[in-house]
C-alpha cells in the first residue's frame, strides 16, 4: 500500500512539474511579446509628447508616469503580502491521507471484517470532520 501511494505521489508530482514547466514557458513567451509591445508603445508615446513639449519634457513626463505606476504596484504588492492567507493545503492532505491510511491501520489492529468496516467508516468520517474544521480555522 505504501509503495502504491508513494508511486502515485511521485507520478502526480512529476506531471504537475511538467505542466508547471510548460505553463512557465508559455507565460515567458507571452511576457516577452508584451514587453516588446510595451517598448513600442513607450517609444510612440515619447514621440507624441516630444512633438508637443520637446524631448526633455517628454522624457520627464514618461519618467514621472512610470515612477507613479511603480509606486502603486509596490503598494498593492505590500497590501497583498500583508493579508492573512487561508491555508487549506494541510486540511486537504488530512482528508486525503486519512481514508487511504485507514484500511492498513485497521488491518493491523482489528481482524474481524464487520468491526473493521465500522472502524474504517468512523475514521473516514472523523478525518473529514477534522479536516473541515481544520480548514475553517486556518
Amino acid at each position: 500500500m505504501w509503495r502504491g501511494l508513494s508511486l502515485l505521489a511521485a507520478t502526480e508530482v512529476g506531471s504537475a512539474m511538467k505542466r508547471s514547466a510548460v505553463g512557465a514557458v508559455i507565460y515567458l513567451v507571452a511576457l516577452l511579446c508584451l514587453a516588446v509591445a510595451f517598448g513600442f508603445l513607450v517609444a510612440a508615446g515619447h514621440d507624441v509628447l516630444a512633438d508637443s513639449y520637446g524631448d526633455t519634457r517628454a522624457s520627464l513626463i514618461l519618467a514621472g508616469v512610470f515612477a507613479a505606476v511603480g509606486v502603486v504596484i509596490m503598494l498593492v504588492a505590500a497590501w497583498i503580502r500583508s493579508r492573512a492567507r487561508h491555508r487549506r493545503t494541510l486540511a486537504t492532505t488530512a482528508m486525503v491521507v486519512a481514508p487511504a491510511m485507514a484500511p492498513s491501520v485497521v488491518r493491523t489492529f482489528i481482524r474481524h471484517p464487520g468491526i473493521s468496516a465500522g472502524v474504517v467508516a468512523g475514521i473516514v468520517a472523523l478525518g473529514a470532520i477534522l479536516g473541515r474544521q481544520w480548514g475553517k480555522e486556518s
